[in-house]
């Protein structure tokens, strides 16, 4: 696929482009400042276009004049409660990009992944989201909410919903290789894969308790993740994952 990558510049972006390649994709990287970009880095781009994340206008010019069939945001960082910052607007300038760059050129929904965050994956106990336990980084749910506003033909979407992401190395490898990181991964939708109950038991706060244990488990090396992503973009419109939240835990852990 052709596959136009906001944010390649950060932690998960960058190593992003490298496992995008490996996979056989075209990638086509939107930075707002090329100086930024590692020699490495623009020699695996396809092409690269400069504006702001929050430009929905340059974005979906971006896609036109590319010819993309993908999506990947992985700018903008989430602010902590009671902080303000760019994602929602970010966010919301993609999908809008997305969604119109399909109207103007017809076709099929642009395959979309947004990374958002583990706190609104459903919890054990419905209708809470995980964030309703550990309320850190809720503007997650104002950008569930948006997205589930957008009609499922004009946007093919998923958001990967990950904990904490640790990179196994402090260095991005640039050299393109298939990837089979994403095999350490089991995946859930809507809710986290493999969740235990362990503290579930204990009278009133079991519940609070067990999420509190439970979030540490699901911390997930960065490579696994982006190969992850990667790998899911091969099944195009046909991906499981479409129209849903998709959390990961690592196997090893899930045992």
């Amino acid at each position: 696929m052709r596959v136009l990558l906001l944010g390649a510049t950060g932690n998960v972006g960058s190593r992003l482009l490298p496992s995008l390649v490996a996979h056989g994709h075209e990638v086509i990287v939107f930075v707002r400042n090329t100086s930024k970009l590692p020699t490495e880095a623009t020699s695996c781009a396809t092409a690269i276009v400069t504006g702001s994340a929050t430009d929905s206008d340059r974005i979906k010019e971006a896609i036109l004049s590319n010819h993309c069939d993908a999506i990947i945001n992985a700018a903008g960082v989430a602010p902590m409660l009671g902080q303000k910052g760019e994602l929602p607007a970010i966010f919301k300038a993609v999908s809008k990009a997305a969604v119109e760059a399909r109207k103007e050129r017809g076709g099929p929904a642009i395959r979309c992944w947004f990374l958002s965050g583990f706190g609104i994956m459903e919890s054990p106990k419905k209708p809470h989201m995980l964030i309703d336990y550990v309320p850190i980084f809720t503007i997650h749910r104002q950008n569930l909410a948006y997205i589930r506003s957008v009609p499922s033909e004009e946007l093919a979407w998923s958001l990967f919903c990950a904990n904490q992401m640790d990179p196994r190395s402090p260095t991005v490898n640039y050299s393109p290789k298939p990837g089979v990181e994403a095999d350490n991964l089991v995946a859930g939708v809507e809710s986290p894969p493999a969740w235990s109950k362990t503290m579930q038991w204990v009278p009133l706060v079991g519940t609070y308790l067990n999420v509190l244990m439970q979030m540490q488990h699901y911390f997930t090396p960065l490579e696994d993740c982006v190969d992850f992503i990667a790998s899911d973009l091969a099944a195009g419109l046909d991906s499981e994952y479409v129209g849903h939240r998709v959390g990961v835990k690592s196997k090893s852990k899930a045992a």
